[in-house]
């Protein structure tokens, strides 16, 4: 069970509702934001959360992984830490079955009608919310070079049929047709666009959240297994172990006609002076999929018992999901808020096709953040090893099954 802070809550709306707080305190919250982009978005939760009367101890670690391994280690410690960024899901989850969260419902009673239901179910742990969403950061974006496009003469394709009909075109105008690094949380963007453009989001609900046997070794796979085989020719020789950001220079430099990541590319774009929408085109992919799979950032408050930190913790949460925040913020980190009535104004217009998904319950969890972790990684491991070898579809349909069985 998780420590309940409910008895707090007309206290806390009272605290936030006034220039001095009836409660301050001192935050200390680990995060993985480290980078230009991602520290200028941070500053605005900061700063809203400092003027709320309380302190906001910042002890960020690079990379997510370390981020949680840190906060972990404080946990298991006797020592942790106020707040923590993490993702809604599965892993969440299993820190709250612990014992390690406090809830917030004190300062959540309209969180139900003001966020996506997969988020809000995704971040409650037996019907009370322990985490605040910041973002939402989708995955499956096709974005394309306009200026390449024009040149070779081409429109953004809808379908994976469509973009391997326009490779040939591109190499022929001297340029690569996918920007695509060679690491596996790269390449199952791919894959799971695949998945979507063969079967729809029945499809991949059952392929990589069920982990279904008959799914896996179906005809639809090996029909997704035959796509996957000619992304092997649409890629550059400089693929394999390529960064996300090298990789995208490729298309913001004009190199490469098409790269699919998700849509924290942006930051790069507005680096570049490119604008997404017009300069980068860009599409939900496939279109018509009705499927964004998407994450969400988060930060999960700890089972800490003072009073002090605990009205800390309210204050934050309650600072997370203010709606200038959550605008203000995802303009700067290029993601989307996770509340639904957040103003569109400032926006760009992937954004907006974005908002629009959410809003028309398009959305779909990473399956990192619902499967069985080792069925998951099993059908990674896969993936990624079909694709840098010469495996023909079936057998690559049946290393994969006959992996995803074997943690089974």
């Amino acid at each position: 069970m998780f420590t309940k802070l409910g008895v707090l809550g007309s206290a806390m709306a009272l605290a936030l509702t006034t220039t001095t707080p009836v409660f301050a305190g001192t935050a200390e919250v680990i995060h993985w934001w480290t980078t230009g982009g991602e520290a200028a978005a941070l500053k605005i939760l900061v700063d809203a959360y400092e003027k709320t009367g309380n302190t906001w101890k910042d002890n960020p670690v690079a990379g997510g992984e370390s981020a949680r391994m840190v906060a972990r280690t404080r946990i298991l410690g006797g020592d942790p830490p106020t707040s923590m960024q993490w993702q809604v899901g599965a892993p969440l989850m299993a820190l709250a079955e612990e014992g390690q969260l406090n809830d917030i419902d004190a300062v959540a009673q309209d969180w139900d009608k003001l966020l996506p239901k997969v988020i809000a179910d995704n971040a409650k742990f037996e019907g009370k919310y322990v985490t605040a969403p910041i973002d939402i950061h989708g995955h499956n974006w096709l974005w394309g070079n306009q200026a390449v496009l024009d040149d070779v003469g081409i429109a953004m394709p809808k379908t994976w049929e469509e973009l391997i009909a326009s490779a040939d075109k591109i190499r022929a105008k001297g340029y690569i047709p996918l920007a695509l690094g060679g690491q596996s949380w790269q390449e199952i963007f791919v894959f799971e666009s695949i998945l979507i453009d063969v079967g729809g989001r029945d499809f991949l609900t059952k392929v990589t959240y069920d982990l279904d046997d008959a799914a896996l070794r179906s005809p639809e796979m090996l029909k997704a297994f035959e796509i996957f085989a000619k992304v092997r020719d649409l890629v550059d020789p400089g693929s394999p172990s390529r960064d996300w950001n090298i990789t995208g220079g490729l298309l913001i430099n004009g190199k490469a006609a098409y790269m699919i990541m998700g849509d924290w590319l942006k930051g790069e774009f507005v680096a570049a002076n490119k604008v997404p929408g017009k300069d980068i085109a860009c599409e939900v992919f496939p279109a018509g999929g009705k499927t964004l799979v998407f994450g969400t950032d988060a930060f999960a408050m700890t089972a800490v018992k003072d009073e002090a930190t605990r009205d800390a913790q309210l204050a934050l949460a309650k600072t997370i999901m203010d709606p200038v925040v959550q605008k203000e913020f995802s303009l700067r980190k290029g993601s989307i808020p996770p509340r639904l009535d957040v103003d569109k104004t400032g926006f760009d217009a992937c954004a907006q096709i974005a908002m629009g998904e959410a809003a028309e319950g398009h959305l779909f969890l990473v399956p990192d953040n619902v499967a069985d972790a080792t069925g998951i990684g099993a059908l990674v491991d896969q993936m990624t090893t079909f694709l840098h070898s010469k495996m023909t579809p079936q057998e690559g349909v049946t290393a994969m099954a006959d992996a995803v069985a074997a943690t089974r």
